[in-house]
């Protein structure tokens, strides 16, 4: 019986981080991802957001945040940007920082384009971009979550 639980927690020590690697893996892809289909990524740390029903049935909720790092886009200090949802739907943030990948609409506005464009900072995020900081700014993308 001994041996058995032994070989359980052998087990289980090899495939945790296996998991985890893939975890992590697949969660960087999306960030990449994201990067090549849209016009601006940033960390940012959320502050405030304002909700407002349109005729159409849809809220429009308008985030404005402070901006920790700018990856790709025009750099500021503070932005915001609208996410268009199902009335009704929560507004979902908090103060933790994190990586948004943004649209740019003709009239200037950022706009988030849909799931799959939020990332909580990781280890693996983090030491992708802290390598690929430089090229990150010279990146055209062609935007097509942005169509």
């Amino acid at each position: 019986m001994k041996n058995i639980i032994v070989l359980l927690f052998l087990l289980v020590g090899v495939i945790h981080p296996a998991l985890a690697q893939n975890e992590a893996s697949s969660e960087l892809n999306g960030f990449i991802q994201a990067i090549k289909n849209v016009h601006y990524l940033a960390k940012l740390k959320v502050t405030k957001v304002e909700v407002t029903v349109q005729n159409d049935g849809l809220e429009k909720q308008v985030f404005f945040a402070e901006v920790l790092d700018t990856y790709k886009g025009e750099s500021h200090k503070n932005i915001n940007y609208e996410m268009l949802v199902e009335q009704g739907e929560d507004v979902v943030f908090n103060s933790t920082p994190v990586y948004v990948a943004l649209c740019l609409d003709s009239a200037g506005n950022y706009y988030w384009p849909g799931t799959g464009s939020e990332f909580k900072p990781s280890t693996a995020i983090d030491v992708w971009l802290a390598e690929n900081k430089e090229k990150l700014m010279g990146i055209v993308s062609v935007a097509d979550w942005c169509k």
